[in-house]
């Protein structure tokens, strides 16, 4: 079985809902909407979803930007 590889500061490249609503200081309802609506990255795996930390570090600092 091939081992899983870990990043080199030795975090997780994810966060599961409840941390990624603690980041961004909302509510995990809040993150469910916007995975559904398709705003937010996400991984699903059977009903495991995942949120890449880097994807979705990116997405918030998008939020509010304007196209001209």
């Amino acid at each position: 079985m091939k081992k899983l590889r870990k990043r080199n500061d030795g975090e997780r490249g994810t966060w599961k809902v409840p941390e990624a609503a603690e980041y961004a200081g909302c509510g995990e309802r809040s993150i469910r909407k916007g995975i559904a609506a398709g705003m937010i990255p996400h991984l699903k795996f059977g009903r495991n979803i995942l949120i890449p930390k880097s994807a979705f570090l990116r997405w918030l600092d998008s939020a509010g930007e304007t196209t001209k």
